[in-house]
């Protein structure tokens, strides 16, 4: 476990606003809100009816809105993760006029270098786009790698930090979500080199596991260093975020190769190293970019798969959940980004309704979220999407 030291005693501009808005928040999520909220989550994801009982009512879902009002304004001598926190604290405390499955806690960010970064990557940036470096130039590099470390002044020390300031910033009062975790067979791509991995992986079977078992291994590593910093505050998802996961639910992953690699390819080399993270955790979540309407028979097989999350948009819903095994929820979300001519959601309204008529039609459970929105938090806005989601 490692230790952070900080100084809380050297106050500036930012600390008053941050105290003050912890408080709020945590007024306006009082105890009994938040066991609701878990009570409705718990359903979404363990209930083997998602007909009937609580939840039966309507799907899981949140809303939350991106036009957060502008005060109180951040003070010019905030430091970044003041900023960070009094943006994500005036986030929760606008959204919690919506009665939905929103739970607050600081979201941690997106860095694909996380996992990579306990061996030594860095970024690097091409054609004004950021990249994980690659450290393999031979496929027999893989067995002289360095042992997976959090190294201070590599991103998977820098994050850990920023989590674990957060959280004892707000005296422990608000919980954590994780950092994005990209799954083995995408930080095993980056190390490598992506378009490399993806011709190497029937050449060299042997190396492509061996890295990939290495990576699955420094994953499990930094869970353990997130629960070590944050412990029973930590929420294990990240894609997608504001997302409450039962402690039976186990840990997220992220592996947006889902949607570029055959059913085959996700079979021999990404899915037994999830299983395997799912069993040290007791479960796993898989997140996706782009379609994967090629998968649930891949997906189906998994033992310890708990939850699938994709953009309607990106992945045919209704198709997928025809396919799917039950027991796998589906956390469905907007998107920007349209696959296979797939239409895009417009209003709130309109995926709510289109995630309801799914659920009641397949019995397969949906979550709804989250769905960003430019829409005012009117009491009209509230009740036409709490209806939307209704499923009787």
């Amino acid at each position: 476990m490692i230790d952070f030291d900080f100084d809380f005693g050297k106050r500036n501009g930012a600390d008053d606003i941050i105290d003050s808005l912890v408080e709020r928040v945590v007024e306006a999520y009082p105890t009994e809100r938040l066991e609701k909220i878990k009570a409705r989550s718990s359903f979404t994801w363990n209930s083997k009816n998602a007909t009937k009982g609580i939840g039966g009512d309507r799907i899981s879902y949140i809303v939350w809105s991106w036009n957060v009002p502008e005060e109180p304004k951040i003070p010019e001598d905030a430091s970044d993760v003041q900023r960070d926190m009094i943006s994500q604290l005036k986030l929760m405390l606008h959204n919690s006029v919506i009665d939905d499955e929103y739970y607050p806690a600081f979201s941690s960010g997106c860095e694909q270098v996380t996992i990579p970064s306990m061996f030594t990557c860095v970024k690097e940036r091409i054609s004004n786009s950021e990249h994980v470096k690659p450290i393999i130039k031979s496929p027999d590099e893989v067995y002289s790698l360095p042992e997976a470390e959090i190294r201070e002044g590599y991103m998977c020390y820098d994050m850990l930090w920023r989590m674990a300031y957060k959280y004892q910033r707000a005296n422990k009062r608000i919980p954590v979500y994780i950092t994005d975790i990209q799954g083995p067979f995408s930080c095993a791509a980056q190390m490598w080199g992506i378009e490399g991995f993806l011709g190497d992986l029937y050449e060299y079977p042997d190396e492509a596991h061996h890295l990939l078992s290495l990576c699955t291994e420094a994953i499990i590593k930094y869970y353990y260093a997130m629960y070590g910093a944050i412990g029973d505050d930590l929420i294990p998802i990240h894609c997608m975020p504001y997302l409450w996961v039962p402690k039976d639910c186990g840990v997220a992953v992220s592996d947006d190769f889902f949607a570029v690699v055959g059913a085959n390819t996700v079979k021999e080399f990404s899915a037994p190293y999830l299983e395997r993270i799912g069993e040290e955790f007791g479960g796993i979540t898989a997140h996706t970019c782009g379609s994967m309407n090629h998968l649930p028979g891949v997906m189906n097989a998994m033992k310890t798969l708990k939850a699938l999350n994709f953009g309607v948009s990106e992945t045919d819903l209704a198709k997928y959940a025809s396919e799917c095994d039950p027991k796998i929820t589906l956390i469905a979300h907007r998107s920007v980004m349209s696959c296979n001519g797939l239409p895009l959601f417009e209003t709130i309204e309109e995926i709510l309704r289109h995630c309801a008529g799914v659920q009641k039609a397949t019995g397969v459970k949906v979550f709804s979220g989250p769905n960003g929105t430019g829409e005012p938090l009117d009491e009209a806005n509230l009740k036409r999407w709490e209806q939307a989601a209704g499923v009787l």
